[in-house]
């Protein structure tokens, strides 16, 4: 029994802990990167869906709107921990837990919560837009985070190129669907879920080809070691496109499916698109990849 336990403790600090806490070895690998997805995925879809839209939220481009500063918060924050000006903790009682994942999402789902909270009040008692008192906690929430990275940019060629880049092959794909007529990507939403993926291989592609970052995420590794970091929009362009196709097929076909939980799916793809992407826009500006 004493060796079972000294096994399992061995297995929990080698793929939970250390990559936490110790900088020399790659943040994420198989054994976190499934865990953390499925707890992401139940507390998304079990939790957090099933509750707001009971409360009657409705999950559209204007709440993805509502939502951006406080992803460029996350994002942001997560940037000073790359600067080491915060130290990273594995212990959930200390605040350098909540600089990197799984502890960035729940400090930024946090914020979010109490955003639509002061809302929610401000609107009943006072009849103020929900969306406007929401965005604007988060803004000021996000302010002095984004401020501070703003005065340490370096690299401004190389953030306009990773946007200038996103936006080019966004539109691109774009006015080929209209041209197509791919109704999948009428949905602002949907688009702006397209957008957020390619903000990311954007990112990632410039750190990668122009300086010396290196990919945190296990299956990207594999790709990159075997085609390069161009490889990433060869396969990211066309899976986006068959995963909007499809959801678009299953929820639009079938006049008794959650019209709202499509908007919950894009949003959700929308958001994991411009943490990453933004986080490592950020990074490469402020030239921690020098």
């Amino acid at each position: 029994m004493i060796g079972m336990a000294l096994d399992l403790n061995a297995f929990v600090y080698d793929n939970f802990i250390r990559p936490m806490i110790d900088p020399s070895v790659q943040g994420y690998n198989p054994v976190n990167t499934i865990v953390y997805g499925i707890i992401l995925l139940g507390i998304a879809f079990y939790v957090i869906y099933p509750f707001l839209n009971k409360h009657g939220i409705k999950f559209d481009f204007a709440f993805l709107q509502m939502l951006l500063p406080y992803i460029v918060f996350g994002s942001s924050l997560r940037v000073l921990e790359d600067q080491q000006l915060l130290m990273r903790s594995a212990n959930p009682l200390e605040f350098g837990f909540y600089l990197f994942t799984p502890g960035i999402w729940f400090l930024t789902f946090a914020f979010v919560a109490i955003g639509m909270l002061i809302a929610w009040f401000a609107q009943k008692k006072f009849n103020h837009r929900f969306h406007t008192i929401a965005t604007l906690f988060g803004a000021l929430v996000a302010a002095p985070l984004v401020l501070y990275n703003l005065l340490q940019f370096t690299e401004w060629i190389a953030l306009l190129a990773i946007v200038a880049l996103a936006g080019i092959l966004s539109y691109a794909v774009f006015w080929i669907g209209k041209r197509q007529q791919w109704r999948f990507l009428e949905n602002p939403l949907a688009k702006a879920a397209f957008f957020g993926q390619l903000l990311d291989a954007s990112a990632t592609f410039i750190a990668l080809q122009f300086f010396s970052c290196g990919e945190q995420h296990f299956l990207p590794r594999l790709l990159f070691g075997a085609f390069g970091p161009v490889s990433f929009f060869f396969v990211k362009i066309p899976l986006m496109l068959l995963v909007l196709h499809y959801i678009h097929k299953e929820f639009m076909h079938d006049e008794k499916a959650d019209k709202n939980l499509l908007g919950f799916i894009l949003l959700f793809l929308a958001i994991l698109g411009f943490a990453t992407g933004m986080r490592d826009l950020l990074t490469v500006a402020v030239g921690t990849c020098n």
